[in-house]
């Protein structure tokens, strides 16, 4: 079909306007058609190990995170009836943590029966071992047998354990008696004030047996 210079000059004009709106389009709708790859997307892009997981994600996926385990659980008799559980948690983790470990204690009788169950959440600290502590239980009669079980929260991204702990303890002493006592000097090397900081104390005797427990929670350390 014959077309004349004007009319070509034309429709090269109004090709070109709708290509530049068109490229205008998809650069401002560019998030929209071609979205980045994120950590929240339900899907595993970018350079992540897993769904929204790893890589460059906070979160840690599974096959990154080394289990927490239980070393031992016992039940510490503290007069009238009543017990302090305390159990040894060793975590291997240098460079994650979890923001809640729920746990349970359950006490067991001479047969094998369940007494009771005692369930919590606490914090675990980096690449150590770390005692929970459930204190003030009443009982009737002495548990044969404490166990401790674990549910691990997700676990995230933090700075590896530094060779410099952040709170360091500079003294301790132990103090005899009617009612045994504990005294520490802790000392805070960062530059953050840290807040509602729990302490906890396992006495041990000279086979290594657990026979006194306590905590308490400092609450600002700067």
């Amino acid at each position: 079909m014959y077309m004349n210079w004007e009319t070509k000059r034309k429709l090269v004009y109004a090709l070109g306007a709708i290509t530049a709106v068109l490229a205008i389009s998809v650069f401002l709708l560019r998030s929209v058609i071609f979205p980045s790859p994120t950590c929240f997307d339900k899907s595993q892009n970018g350079y992540e190990l897993g769904v929204d997981c790893g890589g460059v994600c906070s979160l840690k996926c599974t096959q990154e995170v080394n289990p927490l385990t239980v070393v031992w659980a016992e039940a510490v008799p503290t007069g009238r009836g009543l017990y302090d559980f305390v159990g040894m948690v060793r975590n291997t983790n240098i460079d994650n943590a979890s923001k809640e470990l729920g746990y349970t204690f359950t006490a067991y009788d001479q047969e094998g029966v369940i007494m009771n169950t005692f369930n919590g959440s606490t914090t675990a600290p980096l690449d150590g071992m770390f005692p929970i502590i459930t204190q003030n239980i009443p009982f009737e009669k002495t548990p044969s047998r404490v166990t401790l079980t674990l549910v691990d929260g997700s676990h995230y991204k933090v700075i590896e354990s530094p060779t410099s702990p952040t709170v360091r303890i500079l003294e301790r002493r132990y103090e005899g008696g009617q009612i045994p006592r504990v005294y520490a000097t802790l000392m805070n090397t960062k530059r953050v004030e840290i807040t509602n900081l729990p302490v906890r104390v396992v006495l041990f005797d000279q086979n290594d047996n657990a026979y006194a427990v306590g905590q308490t929670i400092v609450p600002s350390l700067t």
